[in-house]
């Protein structure tokens, strides 16, 4: 199997890095990843370059002695001699070996990730305004929520904020505004509009005045605002036209 020593790197640091072992028929095989975009190269969730996963594309029998898996073993386990194909296998089917602190510091990561994401999708019905991350981290403790460091955020933040609502107001809830845009600032201002959320609809003005629609998590509705009336210096318009809750 040929190595490419230009594009991929050589040099293996243990050091934040994880090993993935896959045994087939007896024979341990053994690479060293990165853990974090391990798991979402395991999951598929997004188009992730093995170069971005592999420390170094050696395939070890024992990784922990430098005991290195030889080429014909590696072409008479996979049938084939491309290294990617070898390499996605391994990663697939193969268990992460994760440290306690990776583990921790994973979790941490996740917890953020849900604590954000209900931060910027839900309100507190009373105010109509998102809950502080603190109110949220303390209310998750109150409710003892389970976090799983590998399931997605936004499939657990769902399950959770049932979990909650026991506990504080809240609500997920996305909220449909129409938006007017003069004249001199509208290219700019598409920008702000298009990257706050979906762009349902828009059309001009015969004077260069831009109108649109857009639909945004709720969460999101005051630094869009504020973002909006700074650039046009107060001369935009805004409205809620509806407000979608879940």
């Amino acid at each position: 199997m040929s190595h490419d020593s230009g594009e991929r790197r050589q040099h293996i640091d243990l050091e934040n890095k994880a090993l993935v072992r896959y045994i087939y028929r007896n024979q341990k095989f053994e690479i060293i990843v990165d853990p974090e975009k391990a798991l979402e190269y395991k999951k598929g969730e997004e188009a992730i370059d093995l170069s971005e996963v592999v420390e170094a594309f050696i395939v070890f029998q024992n990784a922990s002695k430098g005991e290195k898996a030889a080429d014909t073993l590696l072409e008479q386990t996979f049938e084939t001699r491309d290294e990617n194909e070898i390499f996605d296998t391994i990663i697939k089917k193969g268990a992460l070996q994760l440290t306690q602190e990776q583990r921790k510091r994973l979790l941490k990561d996740k917890i953020d990730e849900i604590i954000n994401f209900i931060h910027v999708h839900c309100i507190n019905p009373q105010t109509n305004k998102p809950h502080p991350p603190a109110r949220i981290e303390a209310a998750m403790d109150e409710a003892g929520v389970n976090i799983d460091y590998v399931e997605p955020a936004e499939v657990q933040a769902k399950e959770i904020i049932k979990q909650l609502k026991p506990i504080i107001p809240i609500r997920l809830e996305s909220v449909v505004l129409a938006v007017m845009v003069p004249p001199e600032f509208t290219g700019p201002g598409y920008g702000i509009v298009a990257d706050a959320g979906q762009l349902l609809e828009d059309q001009w003005g015969n004077d260069g005045t831009w109108y649109a629609k857009v639909e945004m998590p709720a969460g999101l509705q005051a630094d869009f605002l504020d973002k909006l009336n700074q650039l046009t210096k107060g001369k935009s318009e805004m409205k809620i036209v509806e407000r979608k809750s879940e």
